[in-house]
């Protein structure tokens, strides 16, 4: 469940292959392998995990990771700084901001060297710690990257949870002084122990719950930079070069050319499956983007009609996605129909390869069981129902009529969204974030009421102090709030299409399958790993 760099993703792809890629073109494989080892084995960032030792910092860790790996005590244990892989980063475990003296010492050294810290608080009395807000706010002052986990061992009420928010920011601001620092720290809930029981046991909804998938994708997104974007595109155009020319020394074993361009179908499949997610992915990725904006403008706009521009923001968004969705696979159902035709003209029955006597008609139910094919041709009758493997090489008009089916059947194959799946989509995000705009509506009537008095009062210095931290607070509360929004729509609707891809395109796949029927074994097999290696090549485009 947890979500790799992009890196290890790109690397995961090419390991799901790497077999078929040392058995077509093994001179070149061994250079590849060499670039792989090298990319997973270079950490793009470390990460410390900072914080007093019952906050829960190893718990977080161990939920990161998706494994129990870092140990768990009641009384500070940790001696030393211990660093574990995730996706491309290093996380670092600490002894904490309580630890012994000496301990303590270890981990100053490390933090100097750390790229990101992960602050860990328990909500419960963290306003009241001196010494944790003391250590935030100096590692804010020297420019770390921070992240401000409040790791909820319990349930908390969302009013509450907002209140402890914002008295938190109040007292890092006091400690501040003149300075915006909240700008610089992402506060961020999590229950760490629901989230590692969730990975633990593959479930979603509790994951989900425990807010940590978000986390996790701002985690990463804190490290998204274009120089490590343009890191990847380089090796993802490397391994898809190294790919391309791994099919064509596969395509030099396959002996014909029907095969060929029944693969090179296959092949187009397969793309345009990657072409479709990727494109409905930078949709609702813009979406979201826009819903989050237009949430902070209704906000600050006319807060008490907020809700019903939101309802209305997320759902024609919804509307736009699944109507694209929609299309995008009718108009491949089409093309796809299309595609197979261009197959139809093109296939060749050689004459000295079929043999009247032998050719099944394609009414009749059974064949002679004593004749051998006279070739490795493509005997495609196995997609009508009842009719059973043919004996020998059919006739051109015969592997044309099953040809014929396939094309009549591809585009009823690409179904669309309902309208009902489509208000269950919308139904989902509005019933997830709508109740939580109380929160912004509280946290914004509140501080604003801080700025009502009188006019003499305003120039004062210290009161000027206060509306503008004041402002920041309630700056922060929309914002935090948008973000919400706009998280919880992409997340929604990119599960809403995976469901749906995989679902239409795993029947594709196994209505293609019936295509390669009679193929002999070896051209089947060639024939399936072409299509393998087609589809990692295509996945690979959304790095490069």
């Amino acid at each position: 469940m947890t979500q790799p760099g992009p890196m290890t993703q790109l690397l995961a792809l090419y390991d799901e292959v790497d077999g078929l890629c040392a058995t077509y073109n093994p001179q070149a494989v061994a250079s590849i392998r060499e670039l792989s080892q090298a990319k997973k084995a270079q950490a793009g960032a470390s990460i410390m995990v900072y914080g007093v030792y019952n906050a829960g910092k190893s718990t977080l860790i161990n939920a990161l990771l998706g494994q129990e790996l870092a140990a768990v005590a009641d009384v500070p244990e940790t001696a030393r700084v211990q660093g574990y892989r995730w996706g491309d980063f290093e996380v670092l475990d600490t002894p904490g901001i309580d630890a012994p003296l000496e301990h303590e010492a270890i981990t100053r050294e490390q933090l100097v060297q750390s790229d990101v810290v992960i602050f860990v608080v328990n909500p419960l009395g963290v306003v009241e710690e001196e010494k944790t807000l003391d250590v935030l706010l100096e590692l804010v002052l020297a420019g770390k990257m921070i992240f401000l986990v409040l790791n909820c061992k319990s349930r908390f009420d969302p009013i509450d949870l907002a209140r402890i928010k914002d008295e938190l920011s109040e007292r890092i601001q006091q400690k501040a002084g003149n300075q915006k620092v909240l700008g610089h720290i992402p506060i961020v809930e999590v229950n760490a122990r629901s989230a590692l029981k969730a990975k633990l046991e593959n479930k979603q909804n509790l994951l989900n719950s425990s807010g940590f998938p978000k986390f996790e994708s701002d985690l990463a997104g804190f490290f998204a930079s274009v120089e490590q974007k343009a890191v990847v595109a380089r090796v993802a155009t490397e391994l898809r070069s190294f790919l391309d020319a791994t099919v064509a020394e596969l395509d030099n074993h396959q002996d014909q050319a029907s095969i060929k361009r029944l693969d090179a179908f296959y092949g187009e499949i397969a793309r345009r499956e990657i072409d479709i997610r990727h494109g409905l992915k930078s949709l609702i990725e813009a979406k979201a983007a826009y819903i989050g904006k237009s949430t902070i403008t209704a906000l600050n706009q006319n807060i008490e009609g907020a809700q019903g521009k939101i309802e209305q923001l997320i759902g024609q968004a919804n509307e736009q996605v699944c109507s694209e969705l929609e299309d995008a696979l009718t108009r491949l159902g089409l093309d796809a129909s299309e595609m197979l035709d261009e197959v139809i003209r093109e296939v060749q029955v050689q004459p000295q390869a079929y043999n009247a006597q032998a050719a099944p008609d394609l009414d009749t139910p059974e064949a002679p069981a004593d004749q051998t094919p006279a070739s490795q041709g493509i005997d495609l009758s196995l997609l009508e129902s009842g009719i059973r493997q043919a004996s020998g090489m059919l006739k051109a008009e015969h592997v044309v009529h099953v040809l014929k089916v396939g094309k009549q059947w591809l585009p009823t194959l690409f179904k669309g969204v309902g309208p009902v799946t489509m208000g269950k989509v919308a139904e989902q995000i509005v019933g997830k974030v709508i109740p939580v705009i109380g929160i912004a509506f509280q946290v914004g009537s509140t501080l604003y009421s801080a700025f009502a008095g009188d006019p003499d009062q305003q120039r004062l210095e210290e009161h000027a102090k206060r509306e503008a931290q004041e402002r920041e607070r309630r700056d922060q509360a929309i914002q935090a709030f948008a973000d919400e929004t706009a998280w919880e729509f992409s997340r929604s609707l990119n599960t809403m299409v995976d469901t749906h891809l995989k679902s239409n395109f795993a029947e594709i796949k196994n209505k293609l399958q019936s295509l390669r029927g009679s193929l002999g074994q070896d051209q089947r097999r060639l024939s399936e790993d072409r299509e393998r290696l087609v589809q990692c090549q295509a996945a690979m485009g959304e790095y490069a």
